[in-house]
């Protein structure tokens, strides 16, 4: 995932941090899912499900472009991020159209997915940030 220049010990460290942060955030988001759609709320399961896996996949690509420019030049770092964040956006837009305007999805829904998985994902850092400090 992270691994130029960083020597073994850091890339499995970092390779943990990302695997973890994807897992956790994973795991409350299927939480919310299973729990709406329990609930009878399948449309809202399914924008709900629909948001998380765009902020997982937001955050996948963020992880595949910083790794991608560990070690470079402050140019080519910059133009690398800078073009992989428009590429973030463009499929982030495409699959939020997608999902609201083809398959009807409930924006609120749509909305709690992506915020509530960032937020899950910002918790599960900060949290391995306090650890580190012990």
């Amino acid at each position: 995932m992270l691994h130029a220049h960083a020597s073994h010990g850091q890339s499995g460290d970092q390779d943990a941090f990302v695997r973890g942060t994807l897992v956790g955030a994973a795991a409350v988001a299927g939480a919310g899912v299973i729990g709406l759609g329990l609930w009878g709320r399948w449309a809202w399961a399914f924008g709900f499900a629909i948001g998380a896996l765009i902020s997982l996949g937001n955050f996948r690509l963020i992880v595949s472009a910083v790794g991608g420019v560990i070690g470079s030049d402050g140019t080519r770092a910059a133009h690398v991020l800078w073009k992989g964040a428009l590429f973030r956006f463009a499929i982030s837009g495409a699959v939020l159209i997608a999902a609201l305007l083809v398959l009807r999805v409930s924006l609120p829904a749509l909305v709690a997915g992506l915020l509530i998985t960032q937020v899950s994902m910002i918790m599960f850092w900060l949290m391995r940030a306090l650890r580190a400090l012990r």
